[in-house]
């Protein structure tokens, strides 16, 4: 009898962690769990801070003419946080919100609908669960659907759970 590999897409949502809790309960023990949370590449600084993209920030310029602070950039440390350990911690913390303790956990960047279906073809998964988000009809207009995109382009099962 072959194990079945469930992929389960997390953020930092409770939607996520009941999207877990129910693949646990649907699948079993007997299935393989893999937790994937997925960081935005433009949420990251160069020093590690998070900025939401289209956020306003205060931003001082200096007059033209008059020398502002030399850039310095800086080079990644051990203790700078990376997108990387971010996603990873958000996965470890669903997979123990969702009392999964032997799953996986991995951290992935960039487009969240990508990550997620590209994760799943790097694991072998069979199946692929997502939460999805009560949104209003005026928050659809501006925000994208995650879940409706790893429908579209995942060749594997996706169980949407509400």
């Amino acid at each position: 009898m072959r194990m079945t590999h469930v992929l389960i897409a997390a953020d930092d949502t409770e939607e996520s962690v009941r999207a877990a809790r129910i693949a646990r309960d649907l699948f079993g023990d007997v299935a393989h769990y893999t937790v994937v949370s997925v960081a935005h590449t433009e949420t990251f600084l160069w020093s590690g801070s998070a900025m939401e993209f289209g956020v306003p920030y205060t931003m001082a310029i200096p007059p033209a003419g008059v020398p502002g602070p030399p850039l310095v950039f800086q080079q990644p440390t051990s203790t700078h946080t990376t997108p990387v350990d971010v996603a990873e911690r958000q996965a470890d913390e669903v997979r123990v919100a969702a009392n999964l303790p032997a799953a996986d956990t991995m951290g992935e960047v960039g487009d969240p609908a990508d990550a997620i279906v590209r994760a799943a073809d790097e694991c072998g998964a069979d199946v692929i669960v997502v939460g999805s988000h009560d949104r209003s009809w005026f928050a659809r207009l501006f925000t994208r659907s995650v879940t409706n995109e790893v429908v579209r382009e995942s060749s594997l099962p996706v169980l949407v759970v509400p």
